[in-house]
């Protein structure tokens, strides 16, 4: 055989060996994507009487933008994650304060074998998409496939990252579904932290030995918007025109800007820059005075709801590994403390100058609309006898066990003094500090001497709060459940494989804990009855293990309960853009740029068509999210119907789409209303999405076929021409 015929043969098996080890990719991507993208029809609105509108502009406090590093597993995220909240998504959504869980890119999950086994059904047709500058400096688009691939990808990173306290594995069945296999079974764990996180592409995450320290220099996503640009304060984002919620979103463009201080936030706010905020109070200053004085007709700010409901669960820890003697360790000295508390006056000092801006905590330390889901009325009325101000009792259940005031001191019955005690937070925290000093005030009248200190965030959160170097605390932690809740403020590393407490280190100060930060032992039932909350989907079950940790709250009350921090504390003008959860429709929890899940708003805000009155603003907000739930539930195949378009239009204007076709939609008038269940859901629900076909596998392999055709004619010829 002469060289030429060689070269030829060589090159053909190359080709048909590159071609043998490319197809297995491109049939795998043709299964994970068995149809092709397709342009959301959001990506073609055009609203002409909308032009003149500011950019819709986002403010908060927060750290700073790390715009060279977008990731999610790394200190750019730990910096500022709102950001992210634009461009990323999670497998499910939950909500702040009810914890129910909302289908996102997952379409369905159930537990099976004992709640060892949690199986999660994906979303068809959701693509990841970034367009802009690439990482090698050209300009250009990605558009990779969502598939299992991913969300494996995601966990072996998210178990690096942050631990595996179940011994969860998390495996592909098909490019469809995957199974989280628990070692040890926690219902809660896989809804509130698992199907919360953050899916990103394998293409840019898979194989990583550190997720924390990689650089990942661009955001490739799922969500509604990807970024254009960003600094360390700013970032703008375009809407992903592949976007999978038919319709959504209706706001092309939009403006974060990074809010380095409250005064700033609600400059922009005040001057129309930003039109939506989730900036915390300055103390008792009203909004009044910070920013809907510019337009006290459209600017809104909200704290809490106007009926006391709400709150982000707030505790005044007592430190117990140095404070554990009497009468700190006495029910009744604590339960006299909390008397001694007028939590009027500290919300109107510290929440806007609103009375029931910082609701009144009780002795469970739920927030009302979580009480009211999971609790029953009894214990509910017990937990609310504590948070009553009655300064005359306070002193006399003191007087009662031997303690006096002398010379405005409370003093031991023999008549010493009790030491001045240090109560810690960060002066930049406007309303916690506030909150804080009012707390020391009060107690000052039964004669407590107590010295607030402002630590530095680094103090207050690491040797402090952490490490248990403080006497008192006023703090906020987690919500979306009773479970959660109880676990950050109450329940205490417990020893590896035990559930048993790890009171050595609750008593040691210097040696971290990241829950229980008031170091309480809690009695052996009350971290049983937790376990048993995480095991369980059964609501009936979970019910009354909740209402029995309540019990014991009630009963030894660890804690003082004060005010509850705001929630939700944000702030949004209705005169350019329309569709936030308001007093007059409020829908969803999640209404604050920081907050997880705040999509469940952002989606269905929209430019206001001019003269629109007040009852069809609101007509219109009840109608989008009726549709958007629809179609995240799989009831309907869009989120957008015509119906919806036609109220987002002036009575004599279309919709004007800016491909060569248009289409006319008739106003009408609507006024529709929601129910949504607001307890933990376990029910399957099925999703369908339909869309084109792209090429068939046949096609591509046709293709090769005939490529390999056209290779063996070359080689033929050039034999012929030996």
């Amino acid at each position: 055989m002469n060289k030429k015929i060689k070269n030829v043969i060589g090159l053909t098996a190359l080709i048909l060996m590159a071609l043998s080890a490319f197809m297995p990719f491109i049939i795998s991507s043709r299964v994970v994507n068995s149809q092709s993208p397709q342009l959301n029809p959001a990506a073609s609105y055009s609203f002409p009487w909308a032009s003149s509108y500011p950019t819709f502009g986002v403010t908060t406090g927060s750290g700073p933008i790390v715009p060279n590093n977008w990731n999610v597993f790394g200190v750019g995220e730990r910096s500022d994650d709102i950001p992210y909240e634009f461009i990323f998504e999670t497998l499910g959504i939950a909500d702040f304060m009810t914890g129910q869980v909302y289908p996102w890119l997952a379409t369905n999950w159930t537990f099976t074998d004992n709640n060892t086994n949690f199986i999660v059904y994906l979303r068809h047709g959701v693509y990841f998409y970034y367009n802009g500058t690439l990482p090698n400096g050209t300009q250009g688009q990605i558009l990779w496939p969502f598939s299992a691939k991913d969300v494996v990808a995601t966990y072996q990173d998210y178990f690096k990252v942050y631990g595996n306290p179940f011994n969860v594995t998390v495996t592909e069945v098909n490019p469809y579904e995957v199974i989280f296999h628990f070692g040890k079974p926690n219902v809660q764990y896989a809804l509130y932290d698992l199907l919360e996180q953050f899916i990103v592409p394998w293409e840019q995450y898979a194989n990583l030995t550190n997720p924390a320290a990689a650089v990942i220099p661009i955001p490739v996503g799922t969500g509604p918007y990807y970024l254009a640009k960003a600094t360390e304060t700013q970032a703008t984002f375009y809407r992903n025109p592949y976007y999978w919620i038919p319709g959504r979103p209706f706001i092309s463009t939009f403006t974060y800007y990074v809010g380095i201080s409250n005064a700033q936030a609600y400059g922009l706010l005040a001057k129309g820059t930003a039109q939506w905020g989730g900036t915390g109070s300055t103390g008792s200053t009203p909004f009044s005075q910070l920013f809907t004085y510019a337009n006290p007709q459209y600017y809104h700010g909200m704290a809490s709801i106007g009926n006391g409901s709400g709150g982000q669960p707030s505790f005044l820890w007592i430190n117990f590994a140095r404070l554990n003697y009497w009468p700190w360790n006495e029910t009744w000295f604590r339960y006299a403390l909390s008397l001694a508390l007028n939590r009027t006056q500290i919300s109107l000092g510290s929440q806007y100058g609103i009375p029931t801006g910082a609701p009144p905590t009780p002795a469970d330390f739920l927030p009302s609309p979580m009480e009211e889901i999971w609790l029953n009325s009894t214990i509910i009325q017990e937990a609310h006898q504590v948070d009553q101000y009655n300064l005359t009792e306070a002193i006399q259940i003191l007087e009662s066990h031997g303690l006096k005031i002398i010379n405005g001191k409370l003093s031991f019955p023999n008549g010493t003094p009790l030491p001045t005690y240090t109560m810690i937070n960060y002066q930049g925290f406007s309303d916690t500090y506030a909150t804080t000093q009012l707390i020391a005030e009060d107690l000052a009248q039964i004669g407590l001497q107590i010295n607030v200190v402002s630590e530095t965030p680094s103090q207050m959160f690491g040797p402090a709060l952490d490490g248990g170097q403080y006497d008192l605390i006023y703090w906020i932690t987690n919500a979306y459940s009773p479970y959660y809740v109880w676990e950050s403020a109450f329940i205490p590393p417990l020893i590896p494989g035990t559930d048993q407490p790890n009171v050595t280190a609750l008593e040691t100060i210097g040696v971290y804990v990241y829950s229980d930060f008031g170091r309480w032992i809690p009695p052996k039932e009350f971290i049983d009855l937790w376990i048993q909350a995480g095991d369980t989907t059964n609501v009936t079950l979970l019910k009354q293990i909740y209402n029995k940790m309540a019990a014991i709250l009630i009963k030894d009350l660890p804690a003082i309960p004060v005010v509850f921090d705001a929630y939700p504390r944000y702030e949004y003008e209705d005169q350019y853009y329309i569709g936030f959860s308001t007093p007059q429709f409020f829908y969803t929890w999640n209404v604050e740029p920081w907050i997880g899940g705040n999509l469940l708003m952002l989606m269905n805000l929209a430019p206001r068509p001019p003269g629109m009155s007040n009852a069809q603003e609101v007509a219109y907000t009840q109608a989008a999210w009726q549709d958007l739930l629809a179609f995240i539930y799989g009831k309907a195949n869009t989120a957008t119907p015509p119906s919806l378009l036609a109220m987002l239009q002036p009575s004599t204007s279309t919709v004007t789409q800016t491909s060569t076709s248009t289409s006319t939609v008739t106003t009408t008038s609507a006024s529709t209303s929601v129910t949504t269940t607001t307890s933990m859901s376990t029910t399957s629900v099925t999703s369908t999405v339909s869309t084109s076909s792209g090429l068939s596998t046949g096609v591509i392999a046709g293709i090769i076929v005939v490529i390999i055709v056209i290779i063996a004619v070359v080689a033929y010829v050039v034999v012929r021409r030996r």
